[in-house]
């Protein structure tokens, strides 16, 4: 540990001057002549003033240098005290949907229907057979357009065939 000096004579006039009227007798200091309260007070001033800081702690000291952790908590180990008690519940308030008969939480829309009304609103309120008739009237105009072009037209049924042959064989990978 580095040696411990005594504070300087400037010092002491600077920032204490009971410490250094109580030190240095000969000269009286008019501070403490006009307070009473200070001149029975200077002699516990000085202690505390001069003292370094480890004789004040004294048993303490040895404390508090040990109340210091050997290693870093690790990450792992930070946030499993952190998380601790906070994990994922089991959703136990289960309903069955009203309209389509699927599992949705208790109080909230079910997904699916939310879904199916998007599609609806998405679609200008048309049906299904309005869908496919628009569907199938814009393949045939592509296929015209196709032939003008001296171009072979496209098969539409086979293609929607093997659409949802890809589309089915993929769910099956998926799975």
């Amino acid at each position: 540990m580095a040696a411990i000096r005594a504070p300087s004579s400037a010092f002491l006039s600077a920032f204490l001057p009971v410490a250094r009227a109580s030190l240095f007798p000969h000269t009286p200091t008019p501070i403490l002549r006009g307070i009473p309260l200070l001149q029975q007070l200077r002699t516990s001033f000085i202690p505390a003033a001069l003292a370094p800081i480890p004789v004040l702690l004294g048993d303490l000291w040895d404390g508090l240098l040990n109340a210091v952790p050997k290693k870093k908590t690790s990450h792992m180990k930070k946030r499993h005290r952190f998380m601790a008690g906070k994990a994922l519940k089991d959703v136990t308030a289960l309903n069955k949907c009203s309209a389509c008969g699927r599992a949705k939480r208790a109080h909230v829309l079910c997904p699916y229907c939310v879904q199916s009304i998007k599609r609806w609103f998405s679609n200008g309120f048309k049906g299904k057979d309005e869908l496919d008739a628009e569907r199938d009237q814009r393949n045939q105009q592509i296929n015209e357009e196709r032939r003008i072009r001296g171009q072979k037209p496209i098969d539409w049924a086979v293609d929607e065939e093997d659409s949802a042959r890809a589309r089915s064989k993929r769910d099956g990978q998926s799975m």
